[in-house]
């Protein structure tokens, strides 16, 4: 377990150990900011934080919204389930552009130009206009591709389970700040004067004026890839710096013996020929099938969850808005170590069994997630007893999230930006379908939490159909 642990956070006083064949970090520092390998991985958790500012800033408000627009459940709803159903294309599409561009380019383009719709939604005054503006603010939730396309640039494969683990969980975290601090900012501007009808909607100028800032700073302070641009990905760092790693204090004797030649041999990458070349391969693959169907039902869930959390808070248990945002937060700020602890369990689960492993930790996390997510149905008849289910089971929702990206890079690694794009798709799918069974049951939420609960349960078991590195969970051997 310590020598797991040490992969994860190595000496802050000593450089990162590097795979020389690579050029990819062994090992994740979380107090290292220093490019390319810790300056990438912050900016990627970072920008998916500050993009889920914008793309949930209307969840925490929906009382006031609904109030304002005179909306009713059903109505705000189709609202929720058009700004997820967006984010399904344009997830698609973030994937293979970050095969060609890179990252850093994909990501700041996404914060920048969805910034402009996030602003923009305050000028809605019907259901319509709401649901115009958030279907394009949907863009904002593709930065997840990047995000996690961007650590499978920078980390081996020893680390990078964990390292997509803890940079999409502590993005995620962003709901929970969201929630937070969105009725906050709102009562600072009826304090000073605005009404409910102006308040909420330059309340959102503010999430749209943080995807800016960070759109900026991600294209001019961090780096695609080991190599820094993306066009020279695969090619030699100067030799100096090679000699550099293998010098590298916590560098594993063997690895100290490769030589230059060596790492001559096996730094080129062959990138797939085209975008579509990419994606047709990866949508040719079941396992990536079987992974957008788990996906849809941790990632999925998290994302229905966000959408009615507050409301639903809001009217079972009386709350303002603003007790309710505070306590619907503590579902996604359960991601500060949730989903870091899945995509662990996956590394450290490998190092003792393999991809097997990697395979059981997945069964287990999301069949444990939908067991919790039943639970819920019987555990609110007190706000006590809900805020403890709520926990558990967002904790197993999110450590789900990291066993499925502990899974994603080994499933065809040369089109790891195609395939993060369609399972993070996958994601969304289940997130819309997930919204549409909240919707049905909008006068009766915790009966809806309990169906969810039931097909989280199933879909655990769609494990056992992966066939990852030419290895199932479970081999039978023929006779």
């Amino acid at each position: 377990m310590s020598k797991t642990l040490g992969k994860l956070f190595g000496d802050p006083r000593k450089p990162l150990p590097l795979n020389p064949a690579t050029q990819k970090a062994e090992r994740l520092n979380v107090f290292k900011v220093a490019r390319p390998h810790m300056r990438g991985f912050h900016f990627a958790w970072i920008g998916f934080l500050t993009a889920f500012t914008g793309w949930f800033a209307v969840a925490p408000l929906a009382p006031t919204i609904k109030q304002d627009l005179k909306l009713n459940n059903f109505q705000f709803n189709d609202s929720n389930i058009i700004a997820l159903a967006s984010t399904i294309f344009f997830r698609v599409l973030v994937g293979p552009l970050c095969d060609s561009f890179g990252p850093r380019k994909v990501m700041s383009a996404l914060l920048i130009v969805g910034s402009i719709p996030v602003g923009l939604t305050g000028l809605a005054h019907t259901r319509e206009g709401l649901m115009i503006a958030r279907f394009f603010v949907g863009m904002i939730g593709a930065t997840f591709v990047p995000c996690q396309f961007w650590t499978m640039q920078m980390f081996d494969s020893n680390v990078v389970g964990s390292a997509n683990a803890v940079a999409g969980g502590w993005g995620n975290m962003g709901a929970g700040i969201t929630y937070l601090l969105m009725p906050v900012i709102m009562a600072w501007f009826v304090d000073g004067g605005l009404s409910t009808h102006d308040a909420w909607r330059v309340t959102l100028v503010v999430p749209a004026c943080l995807l800016i800032l960070v759109g900026i700073l991600v294209l001019l302070l961090t780096d695609d890839c080991p190599q820094g641009k993306w066009e020279n990905r695969g090619k030699l760092v100067e030799e100096e710096k090679i000699v550099e790693v293998h010098n590298a204090g916590d560098v594993d004797k063997e690895k100290k013996a490769v030589t230059i030649e060596s790492v001559n041999q096996n730094t080129t990458v062959a990138p797939p020929t085209s975008k579509v070349g990419a994606f047709l391969i990866a949508l040719s693959d079941p396992n990536v099938w079987f992974l957008m169907v788990m996906y849809a039902c941790t990632f999925g869930v998290e994302l229905a969850v966000d959408s009615v959390l507050a409301d639903f808070l809001f009217h079972h248990f009386s709350l303002t808005q603003k007790k309710a945002g505070m306590v619907g937060s503590l579902f996604g700020l359960m991601n500060f170590f949730s989903r870091a602890t899945g995509g662990f369990l996956s590394d450290f689960a490998n190092s003792r069994a393999g991809i097997r492993g990697r395979l059981f930790a997945q069964l287990l996390i999301v069949f444990l997630g939908g067991l919790f997510l039943f639970l819920f149905r019987f555990a609110v008849s007190s706000l006590t007893g809900a805020i403890v289910v709520l926990v558990i089971f967002s904790y197993f929702v999110q450590a789900g999230c990291g066993t499925s990206f502990g899974i994603v890079p080994f499933v065809n690694p040369p089109i790891s930006g195609a395939i993060s794009g369609l399972v993070g798709a996958g994601g969304n799918v289940g997130g819309l379908i997930f919204t549409i069974i909240f919707r049905k049951y909008s006068d009766d939420t915790p009966t809806a939490f309990m169906v969810i609960g039931c097909v989280v349960m199933v879909v655990a078991f769609v494990t056992f159909t992966l066939k990852v590195e030419g290895k199932r969970l479970i081999s039978f051997k023929k006779s």
